[in-house]
Formats: C-alpha cells, sequence, structure tokens
C-alpha cells in the first residue's frame, strides 16, 4: 500500500492538482475527482483507487473541452470523437464523453443532418448532401429522414442557370460540361434533365 505524501495546486490551472506519491509526482488531476474520492495527504491509497481517480478526472476533463468545442462549432458525434482521440483520451474516456453530450443534448445527430440539408439544398444535389453527411459520420437513416421529401428541380435549374450565363446551350461541348458539373454537385439525373430542358425553352424564347 502506498501513501499519499502531498496534494498541490497546478500553477497554470487551479482546477487541477499534483498528486505525490511515496514522495514523487504521480499525476495531475482535477480538484473534483480529488473532493470526491475524499484524498487527502497522508493517507494510504493503492494503485487500483489512483487509476479511478485518474479515469475519473479524464472525464471531468475531457467533458470540459467537449463542452468548450461544442461552443464554438457544431460537430457530429464522430467529429467530436476525432477531436478526443485527437486530444489523446483513451476509448473508455471518450464514449464517455459523447455519450453523455448526446444525454445532454449539445450533439444530435439528427438535427445536424437537417440543418445541413437546410443551408445547402440551394446549391447541392441529393446525392452530394448524402455522401458529406456520411463523411461527418451521420447514419443512413438520419440522413434519410433529413432529406425526406426534398425536391431539387427549381434548385438544380437555379445552378444550371448562373453557369450557363453567356454560354451556348445549344452546343454539345458545354452541355456535357454542364451536366457534369451538376452531376459533381451531386443532383440526380431526374433534376438535371428538367433543367436542361428548362435552360432550352428559355433560350429558344430569346431567339423568336
Amino acid at each position: 500500500m502506498a501513501k499519499l505524501t502531498d496534494i498541490t495546486l497546478q500553477s497554470k490551472n487551479i482546477d487541477r492538482v499534483n498528486l505525490f506519491v511515496d514522495g514523487k509526482f504521480y499525476a495531475g488531476v482535477s480538484r473534483i475527482a480529488v473532493y470526491n474520492h475524499k484524498l487527502t495527504v497522508g493517507m494510504e491509497i493503492d494503485e487500483k483507487t489512483l487509476d479511478k481517480v485518474i479515469f475519473d478526472s479524464d472525464k471531468d476533463k475531457a467533458f470540459d473541452y467537449a463542452l468548450t468545442y461544442i461552443a464554438r462549432y457544431t460537430p457530429t458525434a464522430k467529429i467530436l470523437t476525432g477531436k478526443l482521440y485527437d486530444k489523446g483520451y483513451g476509448k473508455l474516456v471518450v464514449d464517455y464523453t459523447v455519450d453523455k453530450c448526446k444525454k445532454y443534448g449539445y450533439i444530435d445527430d439528427g438535427e445536424y443532418a437537417r440543418s445541413y440539408v437546410a443551408l445547402n439544398s440551394a446549391v447541392k444535389g441529393k446525392n452530394r448532401l448524402r455522401a458529406e453527411l456520411k463523411a461527418k459520420g451521420i447514419e443512413d437513416a438520419l440522413i434519410d429522414k433529413a432529406l425526406e421529401g426534398l425536391k431539387q428541380t427549381a434548385s438544380c435549374s437555379e445552378v444550371a442557370k448562373k453557369h450557363s450565363k453567356n454560354q451556348d446551350v445549344h452546343d454539345p461541348k458545354y452541355r456535357a460540361k454542364l451536366i457534369r458539373f451538376l452531376q459533381y454537385r451531386g443532383y440526380e439525373w431526374e433534376d438535371i434533365s428538367q433543367a436542361l430542358a428548362l435552360l432550352k425553352i428559355v433560350d429558344d424564347s430569346f431567339g423568336d
């Protein structure tokens, strides 16, 4: 059994302290973890208890970091998970932190998907939106729900109209280029076809 010989405040972070065991520095932990485990100088402590103190301290620190990150950005669960791993936290701490953020409603992949579609559907097609949301770690079911009922004929036509300004829409080479551009934006063929048809109608009307 070891002895906790000193607990000192960290000079750069008053919310954390340094633990000294048997006269040697052991680890830096949160003051909350020290309080919760009722650690006092001179007490005997085993390795299992020290490991639990460090684990609980890491959970507190990881959650504080998560809240700070969420206050600046709007991450998905996958993005937040990656940020926590980048900070060096282990799987148990990362899973605990992400689950806690979900429980409190600080991250919501479903709401993220809905907002992302609402903000980007005017310039990006369903296929592009789906690919980008999957890359952010959103589940297929949540993506399907966010894209449900989305009509993009008008959006595709508007993007095509802007791209074709001062272009000959009857030129096969340009039309092929426009089709590739709209496909890159993620629009489905049905919307692209209608957009191309509308461009021809508008262009022909100016030629009369």
